[in-house]
């Protein structure tokens, strides 16, 4: 499992129970599946419990099987957050997220670029728990990934 931004609290990026990857079969690994979302996708998804998770630069938050890429759900992030924008720089929705979601209990949350929002949806389907607007300046964003300590 990877929960959050740099796999762990201490932010190791190390998986600690991986056994497969190691310098001698690194050479052998193949692409298993491949996800076409809207636009790019460039933060570092979450996994957990056999699901991806992870933002897309199309103003969606995806749900995706870890076996397969299949789509489980997807979220779109202006309706997260009830706000209405039609915002678009330079060919890219401007409510959209690079953030890495956090796993917490039953929740995924996850920082939104602008309007600077954080919300929480539920990991089995994507539906919005809480949300939080943390600035509401036109040009608030959230880039930093989040870590949830209990």
């Amino acid at each position: 499992d990877w929960l959050s931004h740099g796999g762990n609290l201490l932010n190791r990026r190390f998986g600690e129970k991986e056994t497969k990857i190691s310098p001698e079969t690194v050479s052998k690994l193949r692409l298993k599946w491949k996800f076409e979302a809207g636009r790019d996708i460039t933060a570092t998804p979450s996994v957990f419990k056999g699901r991806v998770y992870f933002p897309s630069w199309d103003g969606y938050l995806y749900a995706v099987k870890q076996s397969d890429g299949s789509l489980i759900w997807k979220q779109n992030l202006q309706q997260l957050t009830g706000i209405n924008s039609t915002r678009v720089i330079l060919d890219v929705n401007v409510t959209a997220s690079r953030t890495t979601p956090t796993i917490a209990d039953d929740l995924l949350i996850i920082g939104i670029s602008g309007p600077a929002f954080v919300v929480a949806v539920k990991l089995s389907n994507g539906e919005l728990v809480w949300s939080t607007q943390l600035d509401d300046h036109p040009a608030a964003v959230i880039t930093m990934s989040g870590t949830y300590y209990n």
